[in-house]
């Protein structure tokens, strides 16, 4: 997944390297500079035969280009969401790619929409929910969960958490067997 935030800056780091203004960039490339400032901003990326350009003019790799090398930082969870794109960071730190932190540690942080986003990858990836994270679901959170395992769509084994379950959790779990 790319992190817009990030690209804008290392965007913004070459230009200033080789001593462009956006305008002397965007001109030329034959864009408007508005384009060349929302790259930079993080609200948009260049096409791809402006991605060309760009590595061809700063003599960089795509994967550098677009950060893909970058590991993310985590001094503070606040510096965290604040340098980042929130939907970035709950993807990488889901699938496991952020040193020294796990779900448990910013679910809290999570806006409703964005805790959905993070169980969705985590039933998409077959990853196990762990003890630590269970009860720090919403019981409609759980469900979503229980309702996805029951329907054959989230493989993992939720036996583990049966201790950590309601009555009504379980019993609904053993009578779809």
């Amino acid at each position: 997944m790319l992190d817009l935030i990030q690209i804008g800056k290392k965007l913004t780091e070459l230009r200033q390297t080789k001593e462009f203004t956006q305008d002397d960039l965007a001109e030329t490339m034959y864009v408007s500079h508005q384009a060349v400032s929302k790259w930079e901003r993080g609200l948009a990326l260049p096409s791809i035969d402006n991605l060309c350009y760009l590595m061809d003019l700063y003599s960089v790799s795509l994967e550098e280009l677009l950060c893909l090398d970058v590991k993310i930082e985590t001094d503070s969870l606040d510096d965290l969401f604040h340098n980042h794109q929130r939907e970035f960071i709950i993807h990488e730190v889901v699938l496991n790619r952020v040193e020294k932190l796990k779900l448990t540690d910013i679910i809290h942080k999570l806006s409703e929409s964005e805790r959905k986003y993070a169980l969705y990858l985590l039933m998409d990836h077959n990853l196990e929910i762990s003890e630590i994270l269970w009860p720090r679901l919403s019981l409609e959170e759980r469900q979503l969960i229980i309702h996805k395992h029951l329907d054959g769509n989230y493989l993992c084994n939720l036996k583990s958490l049966w201790h950590l379950m309601t009555y009504n959790e379980i019993k609904k779990l053993k009578e779809k067997k």
